[in-house]
């Protein structure tokens, strides 16, 4: 199924809203910070170098050597005039500064801005560059007093909403400035980098899964992009290489199945039309081999399709290993002893496990089989402990065996190895070593090739993960 082509241009412009709106994010704070760092930074300066204490050292030294009044009057009127004329030109709407020039007996010289009568009757002027709050706001004073004067000032600081609108009037421009220039600078990059994904998801769109499965092997350019187009081939490939196996897999099965239902259509055509009773006989017999081949055949199928990794996990379930394994050479004695096969277990008399007990009983069955029809006299079945909490399972023979350079095909569906040519009445599928190493997939188990019985034959050794110690394990006991 195609995904949808607006749903993909969608998904592209969802990412890039969200890169714009991260970066809008992360301008909002610098701005916020940056006007934070200017706003301690300003208010540090004024409170160290304010234009109280500034004028307030320029007024006391120009005064210091002048006795007259009027000439102490004349100084501080020029200063304070020239001052609040520099006030006006730079906007300073901070209020008026308070500048009073008295004699040291207290009689007023000069006053200029609100009077100060009130302060000085609420408490003793500081002398010296001082901070002091008054009516509401934070004053800068400066004072200084000798033998003929005594000088005050106060100049009150911006509030924090003056001092906050005055930065936003010098930061904002340059922010209005680099705002557009870095959404265009991120637009053009957001654009130019995800044109590759755009590519490969117009790719994607187009692929019609059911015909076309080649990888893309496109060239995404960025690093960050590659491991998706590798990872996207990868899966292509897989899908490929599954198909091309289930294709395989139907063409043999329908193969498989067709040799013995055209062979039970001409059984049942010479069982309807044959007038010898030998004749009858025969082909009743093969008729009644040819359905249980069939049959043979139809189950083999249904496991592998159960055994499947894509079909839904086996259910766990806990139950004893070797009371299954007697199952299983119980439901093969009969075929045993028509074979002529004897049949032992080697194990303790209990062992508790947990896991899928079909996938376990599927694989013993298929492996105790495989050994009773291609030409064993002995079949054993063993279950021992290993080392670090493990538990090997084992089916050995001692029939022909498997050629070590045949052994890499064995586990595939439908092959059938030399010692099928020999006993070609058996109603083999080729399917039952590709079940059990289905099985031991399933099991997470590890299925290997290990020695047979007094050295000849085969032995296929499971060895299982987390097997829990028996604590009912006894001596190994032997049934034949």
């Amino acid at each position: 199924m195609r995904p949808p082509a607006r749903w993909v241009q969608l998904r592209s412009r969802s990412l890039g809203r969200r890169t714009v709106g991260a970066l809008l994010l992360a301008f909002v704070v610098i701005t916020l910070a940056l006007l934070a760092l200017n706003y301690w930074s300003v208010k540090h300066s004024l409170a160290q170098q304010s234009q109280a204490h500034q004028l307030g050292r320029l007024l006391a030294r120009s005064i210091e050597s002048l006795e007259q009044e009027d000439s102490a009057r004349a100084v501080l009127q020029g200063f304070v005039a020239e001052y609040n004329q520099l006030r006006q030109e730079m906007a300073w709407e901070n209020g008026a500064m308070s500048v009073e020039l008295r004699t040291a007996e207290g009689r007023l010289v000069y006053r200029s801005g609100p009077p100060l009568d009130a302060w000085l009757q609420a408490e003793a002027w500081p002398s010296g560059p001082a901070l002091r709050p008054w009516n509401g706001r934070m004053q800068s004073t400066f004072g200084a007093q000798d033998a003929r004067w005594q000088l005050r000032i106060a100049d009150p600081l911006p509030g924090d909403r003056i001092l906050l609108g005055w930065l936003l009037g010098e930061l904002g421009p340059s922010l209005a400035l680099a705002l557009p220039v870095l959404l265009l600078t991120l637009w053009l990059a957001v654009r130019t980098g995800l044109r590759p994904l755009r590519e490969f998801t117009a790719r994607i769109a187009g692929l019609d899964l059911r015909q076309d499965l080649a990888p893309l092997q496109l060239d995404l350019r960025y690093a960050e992009l590659q491991p998706l187009a590798q990872a996207f081939d990868r899966l292509l490939s897989q899908l490929s290489a599954q198909r091309a196996q289930e294709r395989a897999f139907v063409h043999d099965a329908a193969h498989e199945l067709r040799t013995p239902l055209a062979a039970l259509g001409a059984q049942t055509h010479v069982l309807l039309h044959s007038l010898d009773e030998a004749g009858r006989q025969r082909a009743a017999q093969a008729l009644q081999q040819g359905v249980e081949r069939t049959a043979h055949l139809s189950q083999q199928l249904l496991d592998l399709a159960r055994l499947d990794p894509a079909a839904s996990a086996a259910a766990h379930e806990r139950f004893d290993l070797v009371e299954l394994c007697a199952w299983v050479l119980q439901q093969a004695h009969p075929a045993a002893r028509q074979r002529a096969v004897s049949l032992a277990l080697e194990a303790p008399e209990h062992w508790p496990w947990q896991g899928s007990r079909h996938a376990l009983q599927s694989l013993l069955q298929n492996l105790v089989d495989n050994g009773l029809r291609y030409g064993a006299r002995e079949l054993r079945l063993e279950l021992q402990a290993r080392a670090a909490g493990r538990l090997l399972l084992a089916v050995r023979d001692d029939g022909p065996g498997i050629a070590p350079e045949a052994q890499a095909r064995m586990f595939e569906r439908f092959w059938r190895g030399d010692q099928a040519q020999e006993h070609m009445q058996e109603p083999g599928s080729g399917l039952g070593l590709s079940i059990a190493a289905q099985a031991a997939f399933q099991l997470e188990a590890e299925l290997r090739v290990g020695p047979g019985l007094h050295g000849r034959g085969i032995g296929f050794e499971l060895v299982l993960p987390d097997a829990p110690a028996s604590s009912a394990a006894q001596a190994p006991a032997e049934s034949a």
